[in-house]
């Protein structure tokens, strides 16, 4: 079984055969998918799923080489209508008794995707693993809680001319002729795969799912190997799937029927023991993601395998109290926004390995061997007469003799001008160049522009391992923004480095797009052994923009944003749909077809929205025609001429790279010829659905995806998705025009489009930590080896205990057999021994949480950070703090705010301090004396004047934050108490009961049926208990509205949050009886009322009868 080892992103890729032989029909398979009524023609009936619900949407498709009838067969049909047609084609064509209709992949979709980016991940599959292929692509896409999955059925013969091919054909050479046996036969293949092409599928289905949910902003990658290929000892879990819901009863009616959960479930023990003897595992799932991590990322984790509460705390503890786990950093408080930062942790393997890193990139810095003479550096810049002084420095920077050498270069500062006459001057001085990157695009961009042989890092190191195109001591490589590398595979480029005597030259951005694994490894280097950097903005026309280009460069979101604002380039409508509407008009206004232009957003569904706005506009306008259709991999687009267009995969055989923007020349049916690039580097393409369909509009597009672009114009829509780094890349794209343009309601419930757009998500190494004596104790600890005695003495004690329990088991397994043997003997009561074996407690419906992955006090500090009111008054502290104190954050750091959160002794004596003594924690700002300017004794007048208000504000903080602490963790705690109460299991009558309820429910019949309920007392009590524990989980009316019809509305995805999906599983399961159940009191409490009523006014009207 395939599992992914961080996320929860699954890799489910199963196929199945429908088959005649196993009493199967392609037909009844294809309506019970579709939940749909079909007629089964072979059979003459009709099976009728149209109430089957959960179904999200489905596609028929044929190959693009599909002949006519087929085409006419599924013409003007729906699309379960299609399918209907098809199959019974299918089903009269083949005559065997035996015959093998279809076959089925059961695909999981990644429950990280929404409903229209997995629709969009299954139509790029489709196209390129089975349409492309020939075959015929039937998918229905099921959105079951907690489990989104796709049923595919493909055919199993090529469509023909008259009808179907036959299923076997001839292997053929390369030369066009069949591949015969040494006996001279013909060999002959299975036409719709066989295991190499469902392999080739499987990767090609893992590949794509990285893809889109990198594209979607996921920090989160599936990996096809098994946990023992890729040496962690965790068992894969079963995956539950739709087919573990239909849940049974046990022959005594009184428990369920759950072999795949418990399956799962006992999988998921085994990993949690396995976990409990070798911590290191969580660790190394961990320290994939993040180089510094903390004890809720370990939480999280563990979460994914226990749900007893005992059991998770026990295995939290012993994996954070590790001997591989090092402490960085203490728990802090964060100056900016007053939150609570927890303690930074990591582990021996990656501070030893990411310092590693850093020495070898020391040791380089000191080597001194690649040096270009100062001759040949003059003809150079005889030759690019107009680079500036700060490019030529950093020409002379990269080809000194250091053998590593860095440059940082803000975007738009002219790195690639930069670096095209770094070639010149290493290939004078006889040295290789060859460039590398993480992105195809870059990449590219590296090789035309700079003119560097490149290519991208993962294509390298496969050369490397290879034997081909080794580095030697006269090789210079580049890597292009390094600011993306993850800290192991820098590792791994610097030591190849290093051992190749060669020389390494990083160029990028640290402030631009982060690595999506663990580590910030550029900027952890350039920190170790300087770099030159560009500053000056030459992207930008405008001095303005120029400058605000180098406050996002230096993380100064704020004052670039309101520089912007006050130059109009700003705009806040009250919605986002108002926002998108304002954008699109001001884009058609200043629409030119001879100026560049781009349109960005973070949102994949924004940017689709956004394309086809722009495109209608320009329809309208009649700048554009209609266009002819064009089946992309993201379904069918129209494409006309002067269409934008966008890039999406790397082509080495049309020479195209990812994120290229182009425009199209012609059009027709399935076919463009477009024009991609810039000045030198423009070229003409022809691009063929049936070869190539990765294209899509290009008006709009990701943010990740612009990266490296330069345009004219830039419109950008903002979300709350975004942050410091995707603000910096979305607003230095352009060269004349760039405007925000953003949704004013939903920012200002996020704390504001500034704080939003400004806030840090930035990777850390565990170098960020070296200059605190934690690092110290922790690298000391990492090198040191007198941990061997002690992990000695660990493991013997954990086999004596693992020994003795397993021994405990065994006298207990045993004792149960005597038991037995002896109650047959008839040596006692045989009763005895039944009860022994019956007093096991019967599993509820549905199981209460009891386990989560942050304590009590965790989630409502999280959640604290929520609050507009204590946020307000934090922003008064920290300003109060700047004014103070000359050094800020050092001053901060010394009060250690954090003790006083917890501590009324400590909170009181750092309020006297600063009563008595502010200069403990750090200069204030200003000076007095002879010598201090007025300036100066102003800074130290105001620093003063504020030291009292500044203790009003942190008094009436602690009280504030107290406050609402209390208030949080008494509402976290309620809600934990709910929701661990167990829904109990039904007796088979109240079930039967609660069954016929929901069905006269459904028919409007509930008056006659109620009878029911009350005819059997016991039952009335059980399901009387059994309405009192699911309102008093879920609420008296959690399950009555329109929202809550179905286990795939609103109401459920509230009832089921935070739960595991076994759990999702048993609750989906459990919510038709759960529904019948509160529906059912409502009506006992409408009846009784209306009773109550009209006794009332009986009364009344006896009363009036007697006056």
């Amino acid at each position: 079984m395939l599992e992914s080892v961080f996320a929860l992103a699954i890799t489910h890729f199963t196929p199945q055969l429908i088959s005649r032989g196993d009493g199967r029909s392609a037909v009844l398979a294809a309506a019970y998918r579709h939940c749909a009524r079909m007629d089964h023609e072979a059979e003459a009936r009709t099976v009728d799923y149209s109430r089957k619900g959960n179904l999200a949407h489905e596609e028929f498709a044929l190959p693009p080489e599909a002949p006519e009838w087929a085409r006419m067969l599924i013409a003007d049909r729906s699309v379960a209508g299609a399918a209907e047609a098809f199959w019974n084609k299918v089903e009269a064509f083949e005559k065997r008794a035996d015959a093998q209709l279809a076959k089925e992949f059961i695909i999981a979709l990644p429950i990280e995707l929404n409903r229209d980016q997995n629709i969009a991940l299954m139509r790029q599959f489709v196209s390129e693993q089975v349409l492309a292929r020939g075959q015929v692509a039937d998918w229905v896409y099921h959105d079951e809680p907690g489990n989104p999955h796709v049923h595919l059925m493909v055919s199993l013969r090529p469509l023909t001319q008259g009808g179907f091919g036959p299923k076997k054909v001839a292997v053929m050479a390369k030369d066009g002729q069949p591949i015969r046996t040494a006996r001279g036969k013909i060999q002959y293949r299975l036409w719709s795969g066989e295991r190499a092409e469902f392999l080739h599928q499987r990767q090609g289905w893992l590949d794509l799912q990285n893809r889109h949910l990198a594209l979607a902003g996921h920090e989160v990658r599936v990996d096809g190997r098994s946990y023992a290929e890729r040496g962690i000892d965790i068992v894969a879990t079963t995956h539950i799937g739709v087919a573990s819901k239909a849940i049974q009863r046990k022959s005594d009616g009184r428990a369920f029927d759950l072999e795949r959960l418990a399956v799962h479930e006992a999988k998921r023990r085994i990993n949690a023991k396995r976990i409990a003897s070798r911590p290191e595992l969580v660790l190394e799932m961990a320290t994939g993601e993040k180089s510094v991590f903390d004890a809720r990322d370990i939480a999280k984790i563990i979460h994914r395998y226990v749900d007893d509460l005992g059991t998770f705390e026990r295995l939290l503890s012993r994996v954070l109290a590790s001997p591989e786990v090092l402490r960085l950093d203490t728990e802090r408080v964060d100056l900016s926004t007053g939150a609570r930062v927890p303690q930074k942790l990591t582990t021996r393997a990656m501070i030893r390995m990411e310092t590693e890193m850093a020495n070898r990139a020391r040791y380089l810095a000191r080597a001194s061997s690649h040096g270009v003479q100062k001759g040949v550096l003059d003809a150079v810049f005889a030759r690019h007469k107009r680079l500036s002084d700060e490019q030529r420095a950093a020409i002379e920077h990269v080809t000194g003799n250091a053998r590593i050498a860095a440059v940082v270069g803000r975007a738009g500062a002219g790195k690639t001008t930069m670096m095209k006459a770094a070639r010149t001057a290493w290939d004078r001085a006889g040295y290789r160049v060859i460039g590398g990157a993480l992105a195809g695009k870059a990449a590219e961009g590296l090789e035309t522009e700079a003119g560097i042989v490149s290519s991208t890092l993962a294509s390298w190191e496969l050369r490397w391992k290879e034997g081909r195109e080794r580095l030697d001591e006269k090789t210079v490589l580049v890597l292009d923004e390094a600011g993306m590398i993850a800290s192991r595979q820098m590792a791994n480029v610097v030591e190849a480095v290093t051992r190749a005597g060669a020389k390494l030259v990083l160029i990028g951005d640290p402030e631009q797009l982060q690595p999506i694994e663990a580590g910030a490894a550029f900027r952890a280097i350039v920190e170790r052994i300087g770099y030159a950097e560009l500053e000056t903005i030459y992207r930008q026309r405008e001095s303005w923009m120029r400058d605000a280009s180098l406050n996002l460069a230096r993380g100064r979101t704020k004052a670039a944003i309101e520089t912007y604002a006050a130059n109009g380039r700003v705009i806040g409508m009250q919605g986002k749909g108002e926002a998108v509407d304002k954008l699109i008009a001001d884009w058609d206004r200043a629409y030119d077809p001879d100026k560049s232009t781009l349109i960005l957003a973070h949102l994949r569904r924004d940017v689709r929205d956004l394309n086809e706005r722009a495109r209608e506009v320009l329809i309208k306008r009649g700048v554009l025609e209609a266009g002819h259709a064009f089946r992309t991999a993201d379904g069918v687009r129209h494409f006309a001429a002067g269409d934008q267009i966008v890039i999406l995969q790397n082509d080495s055989t049309l020479g195209v790279k990812n994120g290229l923007l182009g425009k199209v020349v012609k059009a027709w049916p399935g076919r463009i010829v477009a024009e991609l690039g810039e000045g030198d580097a423009r070229r003409r393409v022809e691009i063929c659905q049936c070869s190539y369909r990765d294209i899509d509009h290009g008006y709009a597009t990701t943010i990740h995806k612009s990266q490296g672009a330069t345009v004219d114009r830039v419109s950008v829509l903002a979300s709350l998705s975004l942050n410091r780094h995707l603000t910096y890349v979305a607003m230095t794209r352009h060269r004349e025009e760039v405007t925000l343009y953003y949704g004013s309601q939903s920012f200002a419930m996020a704390s504001g489009l500034t704080n939003v757009l400004s806030r840090l998500d930035a990777k850390e190494t565990t170098l960020d930590y070296s200059g605190g004596g934690f690092y110290r104790q922790a690298l000391n600890f990492a090198n040191s080896r007198g941990l061997h005695l002690l992990r000695v003495a660990r493991v013997l004690t954990q086999d004596r205990l693992g020994s003795a329990l397993r021994q405990k088991h065994r006298l207990s397994d045993l004792g149960e057999k005597l038991r037995t043997v002896g109650a047959r003997l008839g040596l006692f009561d045989r009763k005895s021994a039944i009860h022994s074996q019956s007093t096991r407690k019967t599993q509820p419906m549905v199981k209460g949480g009891t386990s989560f992955a942050l304590s009590i006090a965790e989630a409502a500090e999280a959640k604290l950070q929520s609050d507009t009111g204590l946020a307000r008054q934090w922003d008064l502290i920290s300003d109060r703090i700047r004014r103070i104190f000359a050094e800020p954050e050092i001053a901060f750091r010394a009060m250690h705010i954090e003790a006083a959160f917890s501590d009324p002794a400590a909170r009181s004596d750092r309020l006297q301090q600063l009563a008595r003594a502010p200069e403990r924690y750090g200069p204030l700002r200003g000076r007095t004396g002879l010598l201090a300017s007025s300036a100066q004794r102003s800074d130290r007048s105001i620093a003063k004047a504020n030291l009292p208000a500044l203790r009003r504000d942190l008094e009436r903080f602690f009280i504030m934050r107290e406050r609402a602490l209390k208030q949080l963790i008494a509402a976290e705690a309620n809600m934990r108490r709910r929701s661990s109460i167990d829904i109990p299991t039904l007796s088979p009558a109240a079930v039967s009961v609660l069954a016929k309820v929901g069905d006269a429910i459904d028919r409007s019949e509930l008056p006659e049926t109620l009878g029911l309920a009350g005819a059997d007392p016991l039952v009335k009590a059980e399901i009387d208990a059994f309405s009192r524990a699911v309102s008093e989980r879920f609420g008296d009316r959690a399950l009555l509205g329109k929202g809550a019809m179905s286990p795939s509305g609103p109401a459920f995805k509230v009832a089921s949050a935070g739960l595991i999906p076994t759990e999702q599983q048993r609750l989906a399961a459990a919510w038709p009886l759960m529904r019948a159940a509160q529906q059912l009191g409502a009506h006992k409490r409408t009846v009784a009322a209306a009773k109550r009523t009209e006794a009332l006014r009986q009364t009344q009207r006896r009363g009036r009868a007697l006056k």
